[in-house]
């Protein structure tokens, strides 16, 4: 290989490089771009709800978008104290001696944090579904049976011991 070969090769990799280096500059340049500017780009449906209307046409979850984020702001504060308080008995359960004071108290406030919770999901529930139709509300009945996450139809995974029958 001659000395002007081992050149070429030398600068054909040195653009490579930069190429690289500059479409991925670029890349992570769109991507934090849109995620800290909420840029351009699919809008998320609000998890709490959200799962239960994927499902729907786009035009009718767009025109529940609005009425879902709402929902998220309210519900979102309910659901972390929720979760406070169950971290706040996982590590009463694990202490060495049992405080049952404290866990009964502590059972109490997940009692209440879980009730207002659940009023707050149910309010958003009675928003949303008198603005569906009937198959639409077939649909979400549907969803509510399934259960959030669980597939459809034949592919559907064997249910464990202790699931419920749908």
């Amino acid at each position: 290989m001659t000395r002007a070969t081992s050149m070429n090769k030398s600068r054909w990799l040195t653009v490579a490089l930069l190429v690289s280096i500059a479409v991925n500059l670029l890349l992570v340049g769109i991507f934090f771009g849109r995620v800290i500017l909420g840029g351009p780009g699919p809008e998320r449906m609000p998890s709490q709800l959200g799962w239960m209307i994927r499902h729907l046409d786009e035009p009718t979850r767009e025109s529940l978008r609005s009425e879902m984020v709402e929902h998220t702001k309210r519900a979102g504060p309910l659901r972390k104290q929720m979760r406070s308080v169950q971290q706040t008995f996982k590590r009463q359960l694990l202490e060495s001696t049992i405080d049952t004071e404290a866990m009964s108290q502590s059972l109490a406030e997940l009692r209440h944090a879980s009730d207002e919770y659940q009023t707050e999901m149910h309010e958003m529930m009675l928003l949303i579904l008198p603005e569906l139709d009937e198959q639409q509300r077939r649909r979400v009945l549907s969803t509510i049976r399934r259960g959030p996450d669980r597939p459809r139809g034949p592919d559907r995974p064997a249910r464990r011991d202790g699931d419920r029958k749908q």
